[in-house]
């Protein structure tokens, strides 16, 4: 920027009486050696050229002045704080102004040519026009209005700036929307997040209530909770208000602890008396949860009560503790009446084992022939009520084998069961009955060593069961 400052004491009388002002610009001005600009001395400047210039520096409102077709400068003091703090201020008096202001000049000079060859003013609010000042290309924003001023003979002579520098107001004013745009945008996210919320509470399979302040007022009930207490919507109501039954209960003091201490409470089948569905008080069970809802800075401003109406569950619990309580006694009946049973299987096997062992005594002594010979049909008699005695024996143990069983323990005899040797024993055994009735049994191609596996009496039994049928 080819620049000079220039400074002499003038003796010029128009000078002192033009700068006799106070200012620092005034002082500036009248030791300013304004010969060495294209205006000359002060004494030979136009009447217009100084009226102006008088204006200019008795005003307090910054102000410039461009003068010539070189578009000398002169400002006042209130135009100084826009030069910065490096010294440029001392630079610009009497400069060309597109000398000095050559950084904005393609911005500002087409504005000065309009208003020098047309005469035509602007206005420029709130205009970005960054300046070097203070060592670095500043971002500044301007009001301002270039006036054209006429010289003595109505030609224009130059160029009068009436300047406010707005940086600070529109810096403020960006920050301000930008803190406007920061908050709507926050608002929206909230609205999004707060309808998302609801959403979610709508389609929440437990109901779900908020509670906010220490009056315990609800602020949203979704509709599962509304549900519960029998489609009545509690919004806005005081929870004692809603349910008039709650006021001093253990439910309402549960509450406002989690409201005063800040800590959560949760229950499983918990016991609620009140009267939900407006028909009266009635006891309900329910598993919950109380969640504290705090604000700004962590104070608890209310409480996220999730509930699941568990009433149904409770009573089948109690109706199957009940059914059970029942199965003990009648299985604590039926262990008594098996070992009534058992006792008394005991006492029949003893009771009818005794004659059978007389009746097995007397048959084996009348086998032995003690009292004389047997002919062949007296022998095949005592033979047939030795089975006979064997068979009954077999059957009260049978019936005791029943009792076993059912108390879990049997015990089988297991081994190789020659089964010609059984079928002719029970042939024998049943020989009577069938010569009675006229029935024949006959073996028929009968491989005389085929066995079986098993118990040699039971397999006995089930082959007598079939002809006894």
């Amino acid at each position: 920027m080819s620049v000079r400052s220039r400074t002499k004491a003038s003796n010029d009388k128009d000078a002192h009486n033009l700068f006799a002002g106070p200012g620092e610009m005034c002082s500036r001005c009248l030791a300013f050696d304004w010969s060495s600009t294209p205006l000359g001395p002060v004494s030979r400047w136009s009447q217009s050229l100084r009226t102006t210039v008088s204006i200019m520096l008795g005003s307090r409102h910054p102000m410039f002045l461009w003068w010539g077709p070189e578009l000398i400068q002169i400002f006042n003091d209130g135009y100084l704080p826009s030069f910065g703090t490096t010294g440029r201020d001392k630079l610009a008096l009497g400069a060309r102004g597109r000398e000095h202001w050559a950084e904005i000049w393609p911005i500002i000079g087409p504005q000065i040519d309009g208003v020098m060859t047309r005469g035509e003013a602007t206005w420029h609010e709130d205009h970005f026009v960054p300046i070097e000042r203070n060592g670095r290309l500043d971002n500044v924003w301007w009001t301002y209005g270039y006036s054209p001023v006429r010289d003595d003979d109505g030609s224009i002579g130059g160029v009068l700036v009436v300047v406010q520098e707005t940086t600070k107001r529109v810096m403020d004013a960006a920050e301000r929307e930008s803190l406007l745009a920061a908050e709507r945008a926050a608002r929206e996210e909230a609205d999004i997040a707060r309808d998302e919320l609801t959403r979610v509470f709508a389609s929440a399979p437990v109901a779900i209530a908020v509670f906010h302040g220490a009056e315990l007022r609800f602020s949203v009930a979704n509709p599962a909770y509304q549900k519960i207490v029998g489609g009545r919507n509690p919004v806005g109501k005081r929870l004692v208000e809603m349910f008039p039954d709650l006021a001093g209960s253990e439910t309402e003091g549960i509450l406002q602890r989690v409201f005063e201490t800040g800590e959560p409470f949760a229950a499983c089948d918990f016991l609620v008396s009140f009267d939900s569905q407006g028909s009266g008080v009635i006891d309900n069970y329910y598993d919950f949860v109380y969640q504290p809802l705090r604000g700004s800075g962590g104070i608890v401003r209310g409480i996220v009560a999730v509930a699941l109406d568990v009433t149904e569950r409770h009573n089948m619990i109690v109706e199957r503790d009940k059914m059970l309580d029942t199965s003990e006694h009648a299985l604590e009946a039926a262990e008594v009446a098996s070992q009534a049973k058992s006792e008394f299987l005991a006492v029949m096997s003893h009771e009818l084992r005794t004659p059978l062992t007389s009746i097995g005594g007397h048959s084996e002594i009348l086998e032995m022939e003690i009292h004389g010979p047997l002919n062949p049909g007296q022998a095949r008699t005592v033979s047939r009520i030795q089975q006979g005695k064997e068979h009954l024996l077999r059957l009260i143990n049978e019936v005791l084998d029943y009792s076993r069983l059912e108390a879990g323990v049997v015990d089988l005899e297991i081994s190789r069961v020659p089964l010609l040797e059984v079928l002719n024993t029970c042939e024998s055994f049943m020989q009577p009955q069938m010569s009675a009735k006229g029935i024949a049994f006959n073996i028929e191609k009968f491989d005389e060593l085929m066995v079986a596996r098993g118990d040699y009496d039971k397999v006995k039994q089930i082959i007598l069961n079939l002809l006894s049928n």
